[in-house]
């Protein structure tokens, strides 16, 4: 692998780890290197201390990312308008973000909870306006999974007191009635729980109700 190489993939990871995913997430979107992965999470850890600058930066990249995706769809014969605006509408949201973190108004876990919730509920929106599940994949740039993940969090439909929540937390109660993940995601959050332990208690229920 190149210098080069790998300090986009390292950006990738970054920008990833911003929007709220964890590392086996992270693993199974890329397909990257594990140790990569870890090194870039640990290094995120770290410079917590400094977390509004590093944010800043990677909004930075991916804005960067998103100028280069437009232009080279515009370049195009046959252009996808969809692409350019979720794109241009991209680069907005980021730049919004930026200027909330100079302010000193928001924190990051709670800017990449909003964000993956703000997308997740696109995701739907676009699907209930009959974009298909390849469709979204290349729109959002991801794979069929998190796809399913995302529409799934949208339908949920949570109550506000559960805003909080963490959307991995959320997709590890799938398959369950939705009073029982009310439930589990509210005993989530008054304990603490992380995701094994939501894990445990979703796989306990399920065969409860085999």
């Amino acid at each position: 692998m190149t210098k080069e190489n790998n300090e986009l993939d390292k950006q990738r990871i970054k920008g990833l780890i911003i929007k709220g995913f964890g590392k086996e997430e992270i693993n199974k979107i890329t397909n990257l290197d594990i140790k990569l992965i870890d090194e870039v999470t640990n290094g995120c850890i770290v410079d917590r201390g400094d977390t509004t600058k590093s944010a800043v930066d990677l909004y930075s990249e991916l804005q960067k990312d998103l100028a280069k995706l437009v232009m080279l769809e515009t370049n195009k014969d046959k252009r996808d308008a969809g692409v350019i605006l979720n794109a241009i509408k991209l680069q907005a949201e980021l730049q919004e973000k930026k200027l909330n973190l100079s302010k000193g108004s928001s924190s990051i876990p709670h800017i990449s909870k909003n964000y993956i919730k703000k997308r997740d509920d696109e995701i739907l929106e676009a699907k209930n306006s009959g974009a298909t599940i390849e469709e979204l994949t290349k729109t959002f740039d991801m794979s069929k999974s998190s796809i399913n993940q995302a529409l799934d969090r949208a339908q949920l439909e949570l109550p506000d007191d559960l805003s909080d929540a963490n959307p991995s937390l959320i997709s590890e109660t799938r398959g369950l009635p939705k009073e029982a993940r009310i439930t589990i995601i509210r005993k989530a959050l008054k304990e603490g729980l992380d995701r094994s332990q939501i894990r445990a208690m979703s796989n306990t229920l399920k065969n409860e109700t085999r």
